[in-house]
């Protein structure tokens, strides 16, 4: 990914947490979130976190502003920003999210 450039969400539903210290912590949590439901997890973790998390949807847009191995920084189109986890070379997630070609 390149610091930047906007990108798409194709695929699946990406939490967005508001600082860098909770995506780090919430990040050996997440895969099991990810079985109950983008809105019951984000409610889940609101509250375990005590910070409003947030999640980007599938044709949402965002531009990445920071990059930190799989921890991305990102402004949504939408005025969010925070931080989310993406292990983009994990097979499950390759063309999940893309590059806007325009």
């Amino acid at each position: 990914m390149i610091i930047g450039k906007l990108y798409q969400v194709k695929k699946l539903f990406w939490y967005l947490y508001p600082s860098k210290e909770i995506v780090l912590t919430a990040a050996d949590e997440e895969p099991a979130a990810w079985l109950v439901g983008a809105a019951v997890a984000t409610a889940y973790l609101s509250k375990k976190y005590n910070g409003n998390i947030a999640y980007i949807c599938p044709n949402d847009m965002f531009c990445l502003l920071e990059e930190d191995g799989k921890y991305l920084k990102v402004l949504t189109t939408t005025g969010e920003l925070g931080w989310m986890i993406y292990p983009e070379n994990e097979n499950w997630a390759k063309g999940t999210i893309e590059e806007v070609k325009q």
